[in-house]
């Protein structure tokens, strides 16, 4: 469902700035969503956002654009079903499953592009979560710190920051596996040494499995600037067999944003 697209920054800003495949009716759609927590939402929440009295004309007006898109640029190679149909829902968007419904999350390229293309699309919506976390912070100091984070990631940050990194690993980030359900969204540098910015920072985040999350969270591993895994000596063999951990891992992808993050978590939270 999430598989890559090879539409980069610069031909989504291309896409977007030719009227005759972005018309008004999806430049409101794509700017609503990218102001969305996670550049995402529903149908529904779309359609209640835009005063559609119905989702159902959503559903004609983003394939219609994707098959624009196609047929200007026939070397996109658009995602399949099984059945060899294209999804054209997924040509501009990934998916996640969340407690509110099924979410269109827009692509990382597309919503770098939105604000290039655009310029009075701005993307508020962090700086406004941002601005919360500050409100928050204030009204929970009497609590103990532990306790003041958790809540505060539970009322906002902790989602936002999920569906962030949803949208930009699209997988687990060293097993591939997708079943959303499960992953965790992993700060590389733990939240309560983290700056703001940096708590909202997709750079600063792993989607993980479970057991993989723990022993990063643990510092039990973590890896190198090149993806590699590395295993805390802490782990016997037994443990590695249990958890599933082998020394083969490795991240499937590092930007040069991540490698600070990482830096910090093998010399701060890693145990050798």
């Amino acid at each position: 469902m999430n598989e890559s697209i090879n539409i980069s920054v610069e031909l989504w800003r291309g896409i977007l700035q030719d009227r005759e495949i972005s018309t008004e009716p999806v430049v409101q759609i794509l700017s609503f969503l990218i102001n969305s927590d996670g550049y995402g939402a529903s149908a529904g929440e779309i359609a209640f956002a835009l005063n559609y009295k119905h989702h159902a004309p959503l559903n004609r007006i983003i394939p219609d654009f994707s098959k624009r898109i196609l047929k200007k640029y026939p070397f996109i190679d658009p995602p399949h079903r099984k059945n060899e149909t294209i999804r054209y829902w997924h040509i501009p968007f990934l998916g996640a499953d969340s407690t509110d419904g099924f979410v269109w999350i827009l692509r990382p390229e597309l919503a770098e592009a939105l604000p290039q293309a655009f310029k009075s699309i701005r993307k508020e919506r962090k700086l406004t979560i941002l601005q919360e976390i500050e409100t928050l912070k204030d009204s929970y100091e009497t609590l103990q710190e532990t306790t003041r984070e958790d809540v505060i990631q539970s009322r906002i940050g902790q989602g936002q920051f999920r569906t962030l990194l949803i949208g930009y690993w699209q997988s687990c980030s060293v097993s591939n596996c997708i079943q959303f359900e499960i992953l965790k969204a992993s700060h590389i540098k733990p939240w309560r040494l983290s700056t703001n910015e940096e708590r909202l920072d997709v750079f600063n985040g792993l989607l993980l499995l479970p057991n993989l999350d723990t022993c990063f969270d643990s510092g039990l591993i973590s890896f190198e600037d090149n993806g590699n895994i590395l295993i805390s000596s802490r782990l016997s063999e037994i443990s590695l067999l249990q958890l599933g951990l082998n020394p083969n891992m490795k991240l499937k992808r590092v930007e040069q944003k991540h490698k600070e993050y990482l830096r910090f978590h093998r010399e701060k939270i890693f145990r050798p």
